[in-house]
This record gives structure tokens, sequence and C-alpha cells, in this order.
């Protein structure tokens, strides 16, 4: 089966730098998939994209040496098997907040004995490559992603779920979940209830061995993050750092 090069960094201890596909276009996918990022997400939890997008911004990262990987809308077992059907590598659930919750993920990501994902990996397995059934469990990345009050609480049993590879922290649901209003993760502290839970986080991942990971807006917040320990850390998505650049360029015209 073809390896999962961003899984087998994380469970080295080396960072693996992502970032997410927020729009519908496959272009714009394998474009920023082409810049060199480890791994390249589908975001069908706030982005444009639905399942029906899936299978064409796949196949657009698949292009690449990128890692395609998909943030569901739920934690349900019909979007996370759809997504590996159709050949996502790796899977971020969103609002897992206990234990409980995370064993749910695992139950749709994962073949029996460990999980009961149902066969049926239309693209997956042509991606993926033979031995599919057999190494898949192994193969495909489980993240959950850590957003509440509740979630830092109950952090450690959440890691300590078999079949999970890391957290991956949304900042600005964890902000308000703490009374802050979002602002994201721009490159300076954010404010101290947040970074105080992130330090949980992270800390709660570094004892279990997993993967702590992170999404920011800028460089300056990546490179802070890895320098705290973060892994997994995603650089914004794609619309976010065009407009962002557009605007740099209309700004310096000079009229």
């Amino acid at each position: 089966m073809r390896p999962n090069e961003t899984k087998r960094a994380l469970r080295a201890g080396k960072p693996a730098l992502g970032i997410m596909v927020s729009s519908i276009s496959p272009l714009a996918a394998e474009a920023v998939a082409n810049v060199g990022f480890d791994w390249v997400m589908v975001d069908l939890q706030h982005g444009e994209p639905e399942l029906s997008n899936v299978l064409s911004l796949l196949q657009g990262i698949s292009t690449t040496g990128a890692t395609p990987f998909v943030r569901v809308p739920i934690n349900e077992f019909v979007p996370i098997n759809r997504a590996l059907d159709l050949g996502a590598y790796g899977i971020v659930v969103p609002l897992v907040n206990t234990p409980e919750e995370a064993a749910i993920a695992v139950h749709a990501a994962k073949y029996p004995p460990m999980g009961a994902r149902s066969w049926g990996p239309v693209r997956g397995a042509i991606y993926g490559g033979g031995d599919y059934f057999r190494e898949s469990n192994d193969e495909i990345a489980l993240m959950v992603m850590i957003e509440t009050a509740e979630a830092v609480r109950n952090v450690r049993a959440i890691i300590a779920t078999e079949g999970i590879d890391g957290c991956y922290i949304g900042p600005n649901d964890l902000s308000i979940s703490y009374g802050v209003p979002p602002g994201g993760d721009m490159g300076q502290p954010m404010a101290a209830p947040v970074e105080e839970a992130m330090a949980t986080v992270l800390a709660a991942c570094q004892e279990a061995g997993k993967a702590a990971g992170i999404h920011v807006y800028n460089a300056a917040a990546a490179n802070r993050r890895l320098q705290q320990g973060f892994r997994f850390v995603s650089v914004n998505n794609e619309l976010g750092i065009m407009r962002a650049a557009v605007a740099a360029e209309f700004q310096a015209i000079e009229r």
C-alpha cells in the first residue's frame, strides 16, 4: 500500500506542514499542493466543498506528493466512510469533546476489528494500491479536533483512544469556548486562557507520543508553534492567502 508519508513523519516526531482547501477548484487544490506542503486538507466543515466535490479535489492533490486529507463536516459514520472511500489518506474530525466521541470516529474510520468501516473503497484502493484492506487501518491518519474547554479537560483520555493519531487545535472555536472573541493565530500570543489550554493539549500529546496539531494564519505563527513542539501545522487556506496577497498588491499601487 502507498505509504502515508505525513503519518510517518509525525510518528518520527518530525513536523508536517499543510494547508486547507476551501474552494471547489481542483486547479487551486493542485496548485497549492505543488508548493511543497506535506499535506493538503479539503475542508468540508467550513469550506465551499461538499462530498460531491471531494473526488476531483483529491485527484488534484494526488498529482503531487502531498498527503490528501479531508476535514469532515461532522463526527458521523457516513461522511467519514465516504471521504476515505474516495481516497482521503487522512481524516480530521471536528469538535471531539470526549473519549466516547473519539471512539465514534475510530469506529467509522477503521476496518474491523478496530472499527466498523464498510468495505467499498471505490477510489481509495486505487490511490492506496495493493493490500489496502490489510494495511489501511495503520496507514490512514485519524486526527481529532480539540476546540472547547470540555475537550481540553478530557484531552488525555481522548488522545489515549486507540486509533487516534493526534489532536488538532482549532484556535477560533477554542477561544470562543473560553470567552475570547475569535481572532485566529497570527503569530503573537493569544489570550492567556487559550494559550494555557493549548499548552495542556500539547503536553498531553507529547506524553502519549502522539502528534499535536494546530491551525494558524501565517508563517510567523507556524514558526512559533513549531518551536513550541506542535508538529501537524496548517497554514491558513488558499482563499485566505490569495486574498491577502491580492490585497497587498492592490494597496501597494500608487493612484
